[in-house]
């Protein structure tokens, strides 16, 4: 009987819950930002050319390790919002992080706030305001209906941006094959494998604050195979997606049009005759938007309600929890005016190296230390 009431316990939840939805919401919130853009590409590994390839590669790297020990911290300590997560790795000093995580995730929605403004002023002639109404009310929505709707939407929405990228993808390699082969024969690149390799560094220390926006999901997990599994996916999810993203761009290496552009994508189409796939990539990039945004927007919430209930022992309504989602999405729409290049050079360069001290550097000591030896200093960390 002990034997069977195991095996239940172990098969409480699915393959598909607790090995490929952490990694489907990792992957939703990562290809928001300036990633559906290009943007983000171009400026981490784009810009070297064929030493791209290793801002590439050590990222993904970095992703796995990042990944897979976050979700077994989360696990071992039964830490599904991201203050008390980040608090078993940097014990009293979590407002750092907090502070740090707030301001970039508001800039994360800013970049595709400012994308989402510029392709419909291009295509359509839109009023900026006109898609941001749209993004804040879809948000709000979201956070009302809760958990299960938001894991709906996401996962929806993954084979949605995957299937528009596959297009995307497909068509551009094929009709720029010839200028990535002569990009590899001629060796066209700057910077050198070193400094790809330190912008490689810097795009996954930035995007390391995707997991606080997964820790919800991780409630499933049950051994630590899971974590690893999980953690093994959502770093093939994006590091597969900023491989072919990379591959893309280096055919458009020497143009300069698309190497400055806001939107490089965006003009990608235009230059290989894809201009039917317009209307798709919007819709793509819209779901992305509202994806990043409810996901880094539903872990603050999450993190807030958690304090109030350890405070006052209360709990935010559906009604509370949308307006305070929408607010936040108000604020970054705004910051969206500063413009995408901008955001995405100077906003994630920066706080990069800030996550890679007060985050990676100590889940990968004390975080270490701490998944094999859950009792290691007990009472200390509890003070936390």
């Amino acid at each position: 009987m002990k034997v069977i009431a195991e095996v239940e316990i172990m098969g409480k939840y699915g393959i598909f819950y607790r090995w490929l939805l952490p990694a489907i919401i990792f992957q939703s919130v990562f290809m928001g930002g300036g990633f559906t853009t290009g943007r983000e590409v171009m400026e981490y590994a784009g810009k070297y050319g064929v030493y791209g390839i290793y801002s590439v590669i050590l990222a993904t790297i970095l992703f796995f390790i990042s990944a897979a020990l976050s979700y077994e911290v989360a696990r071992v300590f039964k830490a599904f919002d991201y203050r008390t997560w980040v608090k078993q790795i940097i014990w009293k000093f979590w407002p750092i992080f907090d502070i740090a995580y707030v301001i970039l995730a508001i800039i994360v929605i800013a970049v595709v706030g400012s994308a989402a403004a510029n392709i419909l002023e291009d295509m359509f002639g839109l009023p900026y305001m006109l898609g941001a109404i749209v993004i804040i009310s879809t948000v709000g929505i979201l956070h009302f209906y809760g958990r299960k709707a938001i894991e709906a939407f996401e996962t929806i929405g993954t084979v949605i941006l995957y299937i528009m990228y596959i297009i995307l993808w497909a068509v551009t390699l094929k009709a720029a094959w010839g200028n990535i082969s002569e990009a590899f024969s001629a060796g066209l690149g700057t910077g050198g494998p070193g400094k790809a390799a330190i912008s490689g560094i810097q795009y996954f220390a930035y995007n390391m604050v995707v997991v606080p926006a997964v820790l919800f999901t991780l409630d499933r997990l049950e051994s630590r195979k899971d974590s690893i599994i999980a953690g093994l996916n959502s770093a093939l999810f994006v590091g597969i997606a900023f491989f072919l993203t990379w591959l893309s761009l280096l055919g458009f290496y020497t143009n300069e049009k698309v190497v400055n552009a806001p939107v490089p994508w965006y003009e990608i189409m235009k230059i290989v005759g894809a201009t039917w796939l317009r209307g798709f990539y919007v819709i793509a990039v819209f779901w992305t938007l509202i994806e990043t945004g409810t996901g880094m927007i539903h872990s603050i919430v999450r993190r807030i309600e958690v304090q109030m209930e350890e405070m006052k022992g209360i709990s935010f309504t559906r009604k509370q929890e949308a307006l305070l989602a929408t607010l936040i999405i108000v604020l970054a729409i705004l910051m969206a005016k500063f413009g995408i290049i901008a955001l995405v050079a100077k906003g994630y360069g920066t706080l990069a190296w800030v996550f890679f001290v007060i985050l990676f550097i100590p889940l990968v000591t004390i975080g270490v230390i701490r998944i094999l030896n859950p009792n290691w200093m007990k009472e200390f960390w509890e003070k936390a």
